[in-house]
């Protein structure tokens, strides 16, 4: 008995069906010590539905990714998540020797048999031709027979996932040869395969520009962009530099005086990832100044290069203007620059600095890509040489004991070693926040510096 009503256990069974992984597994550990009947038969249930997800990928292995989108959002050919359980308990209903075949191989630690692994996908594939509304009732055929095509693959996919690696990877004449060889094996199994079984590939890579290389020892042309721009694998290519626009997009319109601290982390974000394509596609494919491919990477590279420029020239000025100096009299005639002690530790000022630094920081990587490296590496010396001093008088106006408000230096004094780490200088900050801890002083509240 487990205490819960029908109607209850047949909630809780949808929800730990529709519950992602990663969130099955946290409830497992949260309910691993709570005593209880009902506690004992939701661990039974989750330990069921984990014990089937596995059984599940195992069967689906090489398409399982093309059930959720890709994190770094380049388009892919995806299809709806509810239709991967779905799928699974019709495929069990329909073939339950197999079902018991694979439970009995596992028994032990065991591996499932590739061939019977296999005969589970081919199971998917006429369930979903048959059937497709007992899979997911939303499920449109045209969709339904898109992925059936793609289970028609998933054995030749099975097999040839181990060589991934080294198709994209360095220039392998016997590797290239087998990838050739099975996308003609593909070709007889339907039309189309090609388009298919690239997809395939590229959900199981994590880093798209990678499938660059795929397409590119296909079509064996050397990487020459020319021929693959007019191929039935371009749309690959144009994906990447959908990317590309969107990124050079966010950066155009970025500017820390109208941005929010997570925009401009945002926009370093898509500015990594941009770089990390550019990169890819440099070394993937043969580049040449009057193709079309060729044209749009210089004219995207140099957009974003630009924009990038913008922002980081921003930087210093934006500094200057959170962390004010004043002049003070020595002695005479003689003065000299000191920070403002009294400047405000919030508002737009501190945001729009921070938004700048934030992008500077992030774009540690992208900059060498886009070819102004030399120029963040300058800005970042020149905020050091500016940041340092401020730091050391804050905290020596601190242990002189001649401020008026200490909680509030100390603020003060905690942003700037925030925004030195922010300019490549970590072990600098990190001096500063513990001469700061030496004071006494306290932050508090901290601010968000990073």
């Amino acid at each position: 008995m487990t205490g819960l009503s029908v109607a209850s256990q047949t909630a809780l069974k949808a929800m730990i069906q529709a519950a992602p992984d990663d969130a099955l597994v946290k409830l497992s550990r949260a309910l691993r010590t709570t005593p209880g009947e009902r506690v004992d038969w939701i661990r039974r249930m989750i330990m069921g539905e984990q014990a089937v997800r596995r059984m599940r990928a195992a069967a689906f292995g090489p398409l399982v990714p093309m059930f959720r989108a890709r994190m770094d959002g380049v388009r892919a050919l995806t299809f709806p998540a509810p239709v991967l359980g779905g799928l699974w308990r019709q495929v069990c209903a329909r073939q339950p020797a197999l079902v018991d075949q694979a439970r009995e191989m596992t028994v032990g630690g065991g591996e499932i048999d590739a061939g019977l692994l296999d005969q589970f996908c081919v199971s998917a594939a006429a369930v979903l031709r048959d059937d497709p509304a007992s899979v997911w009732s939303p499920l449109k055929p045209e969709t339904a027979e898109e992925l059936a095509a793609c289970f028609d693959l998933a054995p030749l996919a099975r097999a040839a996932l181990p060589m991934l690696g080294r198709w994209t990877g360095p220039p392998d004449p016997d590797s290239e040869a087998s990838l050739r060889l099975m996308m003609r094996d593909a070709e007889r199994i339907g039309e189309n395969a090609a388009v298919r079984m690239t997809e395939i590939l590229l959900a199981n890579i994590s880093e798209a520009p990678l499938i660059l290389r795929v397409i590119g020892r296909v079509a064996n042309t050397d990487g020459e962009e020319r021929f693959l721009a007019e191929s039935e694998l371009a749309d690959f290519g144009e994906r990447l530099f959908e990317r590309l626009e969107v990124a050079a997009e966010a950066l155009d319109e970025f500017h820390p005086a109208r941005a929010a601290l997570g925009d401009a982390e945002a926009v370093a974000g898509r500015l990594t990832a941009a770089a990390e394509i550019l990169r890819q596609m440099e070394l993937s494919l043969a580049m040449t100044p009057d193709g079309d491919w060729g044209a749009r990477f210089q004219a995207l590279k140099m957009r974003m290069s630009r924009g990038l420029d913008n922002v980081m020239g921003l930087a210093p000025r934006l500094v200057d203007k959170a962390l004010p100096l004043e002049r003070v009299r020595i002695v005479g005639a003689m003065s000299r620059m000191a920070p403002v002690m009294d400047a405000a530790a919030h508002g737009p000022l501190m945001d729009q600095a921070r938004s700048a630094l934030v992008v500077l920081s992030g774009a540690r990587s992208a900059s060498a890509v886009l070819g102004c490296g030399g120029q963040r590496a300058q800005i970042c010396d020149t905020l050091q040489k500016r940041l340092m001093p401020y730091g050391d008088e804050l905290i020596e106006g601190l242990n002189a004991g001649d401020v008026k408000d200490e909680a509030h230096v100390a603020v003060l004094a905690e942003l700037c070693a925030g925004f030195l780490e922010l300019c490549d200088a970590a072990p600098a900050a990190k001096a500063l926040r513990r001469r700061l801890a030496a004071t006494g002083a306290t932050a508090a509240p901290s601010p968000r510096v990073a």
